[in-house]
């Protein structure tokens, strides 16, 4: 489905990609805080008590802060601020226990934000800046794809353990997958056989890396296979976004 929000400022973009929450907020108070985590040198007019008015984007635990108070560190080029001014506030945690302590990454004018909250309250379960969100996505996906040797839409056929010989728990522990490719969008690859090796290793390295399973239909970004790897598939999965759902291959046709 298109998203019908208009694109974001790049501004905009910037600061949702690098601040993992952010919030309308009305000053309450300046230069002082309860949170007793906070050092005593960091209690002056940099540092701000605010009323979340509204929350923007946030991980799931903080997307309930609305009505709240937290205390922001303020960024060292960016504006002071007094009681009863408003603004976006984008910022990453700092001190979370009896309250939330967060260091400002970047803020703007409250009026720079109202067009995405007026278009977020009429769709359900979703902040403000969810289209802004999936549009730092697909730029990411995009921009991942264009990196990959080849993309394919293609099915899983079969699974295979190469069984090579692992030295530590860190080893990826090789797979091997043999995909029916059906349509082929970019790179070397042809329509019908060919194999991809994939990490089946739950190691922390590894555990975000596509597992394949039997069966499974999707958009299939994949890596040329390097040295004595090369004799066991052409191609790797090697990254989070490896996997995608086919309809993500529309996503990459209109970024082109």
């Amino acid at each position: 489905m298109t998203d019908t929000a208009p694109a974001a400022a790049p501004r905009l973009t910037d600061l949702v990609r690098s601040a993992p929450l952010s919030f309308l907020g009305t000053v309450t108070r300046v230069g002082g805080t309860s949170l007793a985590a906070l050092p005593a040198e960091a209690r002056n007019e940099r540092t701000a008590v605010v009323r979340v008015d509204q929350v923007l984007h946030a991980p799931a635990a903080f997307r309930q802060l609305g009505g709240s108070e937290v205390t922001v560190q303020l960024a060292t080029d960016a504006e002071l601020l007094k009681v009863g001014d408003t603004a976006a506030f984008f910022t990453r945690g700092m001190v979370y226990g009896e309250g939330l302590g967060v260091a400002e990454v970047g803020r703007l004018p409250a009026d720079a934000v109202r067009q995405h909250v007026s278009l977020a309250a009429t769709t359900a379960d979703e902040l403000p800046f969810s289209s802004v969100q999936r549009e730092i996505r697909d730029q990411d996906l995009a921009a991942h794809a264009a990196e990959a040797d080849a993309v394919v839409v293609a099915t899983v056929v079969g699974l295979e353990d190469l069984g090579l010989a692992e030295y530590s728990e860190h080893d990826p522990h090789w797979w091997r997958a043999a995909l029916d490719v059906s349509l082929v969008e970019s790179g070397g690859a042809a329509p019908g056989p060919t194999t991809v090796l994939y990490p089946a290793s739950g190691d922390i390295r590894w555990r975000a890396v596509p597992k394949p399973t039997p069966g499974q239909l999707g958009l299939w970004l994949l890596h040329a296979t390097g040295g004595e790897l090369a004799a066991r598939a052409p191609y790797r999965l090697l990254h989070p976004e490896d996997y995608q759902p086919a309809q993500k291959l529309a996503v990459l046709r209109e970024r082109r």
